[in-house]
């Protein structure tokens, strides 16, 4: 009922609604007079008077209005959690390979905890994941896996899905975090799909 009569009151004070908008703002003027009135009996008819009236009428407006923004803002705001936890570090990393430092930080970020960390890449990221092997030695790093289409998420997905499937033994899908931090959108989204489906951990390197 109350979303009823605001929707009137919107068609009433509109200008597109041509008719309702001029019995409106007859209805506003009538008022407006008969508060003028009954303020000027109250206060007085000179010049003084009229003056009150008139700052008084643009204080409580600014007012009305302050109180009202207050009240949007408030209520608009949007509760940012400047808690919000890091994720738990796992023994088992999937890592879609980019640019070297986050690259880097996803997998600093999980030692001394992490075993395994399973590089996805395409043909012009291939030396980085070769030089990321390197530079961690006592990881257990598997061959790449290239990529072939940068821009289908399909790829990616089927790609994710095969290293959930053949985990190492006794491993749990629980004990693998998948980071959708690099390469394209595209993979991204297939990387989270997937890592969504098994249900398994996610995490984004800032």
């Amino acid at each position: 009922m109350r979303n009823n009569i605001a929707q009137t009151a919107k068609i009433f004070f509109n200008p597109e609604t041509l008719i309702p908008f001029f019995i409106g703002s007859i209805f506003l003027s009538v008022l407006g007079n008969a508060v003028t009135q009954i303020l000027s009996n109250v206060v007085g008819t000179s010049t003084p008077a009229a003056l009150k009236i008139i700052v008084g009428s643009v204080l409580i407006l600014l007012f009305s209005v302050l109180g009202v923004a207050r009240s949007l803002t408030f209520r608009r705001s949007p509760q940012i959690d400047l808690d919000k936890l890091p994720p738990v570090k796992h023994k088992g990393l999937m890592l879609l390979v980019s640019r070297e430092e986050p690259c880097r930080k996803a997998i600093e970020y999980h030692l001394p905890q992490l075993e395994r960390c399973w590089l996805i890449c395409s043909s012009q990221t291939l030396d980085l994941a070769k030089k990321l092997k390197q530079d961690f030695p006592n990881l257990t790093i598997p061959e790449p896996v290239i990529i072939n289409d940068i821009y289908d998420p399909l790829e990616f997905y089927q790609e994710v899905r095969k290293i959930y499937k053949y985990l190492p033994q006794e491993w749990m899908v629980e004990d693998v975090i998948a980071d959708f931090t690099g390469m394209t959108a595209q993979g991204s989204v297939g990387m989270v799909i997937a890592s969504l489906y098994e249900q398994s951990s996610l995490q984004y390197t800032s």
